[in-house]
């Protein structure tokens, strides 16, 4: 995963020292509605979490730009009364289109890196360790080793600007298996909805 590092962060390089003619700095704060996907079952039920963070962004024209950003997501979801929570650090690097000057509506997408800060899970089956079976502890319990510290997904996504505050719509799909157990393949799918506060330079 660190090469995806790299990659990005050469392109951020490229991007600041490229798209001079505008630069955004954003605040922003909304939720994510996340859902576990899963080579055994197609169960897991979205829910909704808290998500933030801070948005850069570089233009080369009033059509195009790149944007970076630094989020912290909470995710979790839902399988047999047994709730994942997972949280994550998300880089994402965001080719974005838009129309209009002052009031503008815009659409992005790119690769994400995210790198795990907590997965824990809490319920009467053991989902992550890839058994599915019953638990003997049904209080919240750490599974972070049965999962990888990092993943990779593509963002989709929509919104508008309208003077110095931004809406954002997105889809994010997870590319890589987050999981380390053998024969389990897991990954993970979200809709974020955010709203930020933009400075405009």
């Amino acid at each position: 995963m660190k090469k995806y590092f790299l990659i990005l962060l050469f392109l951020q390089i490229i991007s600041f020292s490229v798209f001079s003619q505008g630069v955004m700095l954003a605040g922003k704060v909304g939720t994510n509605i996340s859902k576990i996907r899963s080579n055994r079952t197609s169960d897991f039920s979205y829910k909704p979490n808290l998500t933030f963070g801070v948005v850069l962004e570089a233009a080369t024209n009033d059509l195009f730009s790149l944007q970076t950003e630094c989020s912290y997501s909470m995710m979790s979801s839902k399988y047999e009364g047994t709730t994942v929570y997972l949280n994550y650090v998300d880089v994402p690097i965001l080719a974005k289109f838009s129309t209009g000057k002052n009031n503008r509506f815009f659409f992005n997408f790119g690769p994400m890196v995210s790198v795990m800060t907590s997965a824990k899970e809490k319920g009467p089956i053991n989902i992550i360790d890839g058994s599915f079976e019953p638990s003997e502890n049904t209080n919240e319990r750490n599974v972070s080793r049965y999962l990888n510290d990092s993943n990779f997904s593509m963002v989709f996504g929509v919104g508008a600007i309208v003077q110095n505050i931004m809406i954002d719509f997105r889809y994010t799909t997870g590319i890589t298996d987050i999981s380390r157990v053998n024969g389990e393949d897991l990954s993970i799918s979200r809709f974020d909805i955010t709203c930020s506060y933009a400075l405009i330079f």
